[in-house]
């Protein structure tokens, strides 16, 4: 012990044997404390699993249900268009995609996706988070992935409406993860603390009515002299934790679909026969007149 602790590099050797000697009696000791780990571990993830996939099926049939519900409504809905001759209703479909990387720039909020080009993703298409709320915008595309500027982003701004009164506004990045800022609402405006604000559509990008932003405590503030309010709202969506998202694509009704319903009218009764002016027309040549008098008819003129 004197010498290790003088030199140790001279017991070094010697502490390598006893090492690999009592290597075996370690794991001997630890064996039991092992064991008892992973079993513990192994019936609490099965009791977790358990749990989970029984609170999964219960959502499941409750959202069975309502996609019945929902696919009627549709239905009602479309025979409504079509007595109205109103288009078809824009449909969407999703894909799921996986956060794999985020930027380390400041006040940049730009996520990199494991979904590209080769997957159907286009620049400026629109991003989902859980629940449908509104997460983003594609920015750039590669065959394997593709960058997603967050609502958030200092450089992003969605045109927004206010849920409950109709109002529109601008909702603008602030560069935090928790923050948006409400443009373009006047002094005075009929907004309250936690008013819900959608997306407008007025941008011709984000669908219409889809969540965005609520308003927070305290949120609203008026400046003497500023014509516009200053009003703060929380994204409907924890960035931080979000791993997984929704790519969305419109579907578009089909040019038939959108054409008006054929009139079932006969063509004979389409356009009525002129009987008025049909003795106006001229005799075929084959045809003699019925009222004019022929030669043989003709009275003879004798002299005078």
């Amino acid at each position: 012990m004197a010498v290790d602790y003088r030199n140790p590099a001279a017991t070094k050797p010697v502490r390598t044997g006893f090492a690999i000697v009592a290597y075996p009696l370690q794991r001997i000791v630890d064996a039991p404390f092992n064991l008892y780990t992973k079993v513990t571990g192994f019936f609490a993830n099965q009791a977790h699993l358990a749990s989970e996939n029984a609170a999964l099926k219960e959502q499941l049939r409750l959202y069975s249900v309502q996609y019945r519900d929902m696919q009627v409504l549709e239905q009602q809905n479309a025979r409504l268009r079509d007595l109205l001759k109103v288009d078809k209703r824009v449909g969407y479909t999703f894909t799921m995609a996986e956060v794999i990387a985020a930027s380390d720039e400041r006040g940049r909020q730009v996520v990199t996706l494991n979904k590209g080009s080769r997957d159907g993703v286009h620049e400026k298409q629109v991003v989902l988070a859980e629940g449908g709320n509104i997460y983003g915008q594609v920015v750039e595309v590669t065959p394997f992935s593709s960058k997603v500027m967050e609502l958030t982003d200092r450089q992003h701004a969605i045109p927004v409406r206010n849920l409950r009164t109709g109002m529109r506004a601008l909702a603008s990045g602030t560069g935090k993860a928790d923050i948006l800022e409400l443009k373009s609402i006047v002094a005075g405006s009929n907004v309250q603390d936690g008013d819900v604000f959608v997306s407008s559509g007025l941008d011709m990008l984000f669908p219409p009515d889809f969540p965005v932003a609520k308003v927070i405590a305290n949120g609203v503030q008026y400046i003497p002299g500023d014509p516009f309010a200053n009003i703060s709202a929380k994204p409907l969506i924890n960035f931080d934790n979000t791993r997984e998202v929704l790519l969305l694509w419109r579907i578009s009704p089909s040019p038939a679909e959108m054409l008006p319903a054929l009139s079932t009218t006969p063509a004979s009764a389409a356009k009525p026969v002129d009987t008025k002016n049909k003795k106006d027309e001229k005799p075929k040549k084959d045809e003699k007149p019925a009222n004019k008098p022929t030669t043989a008819n003709k009275p003879v003129e004798r002299p005078q």
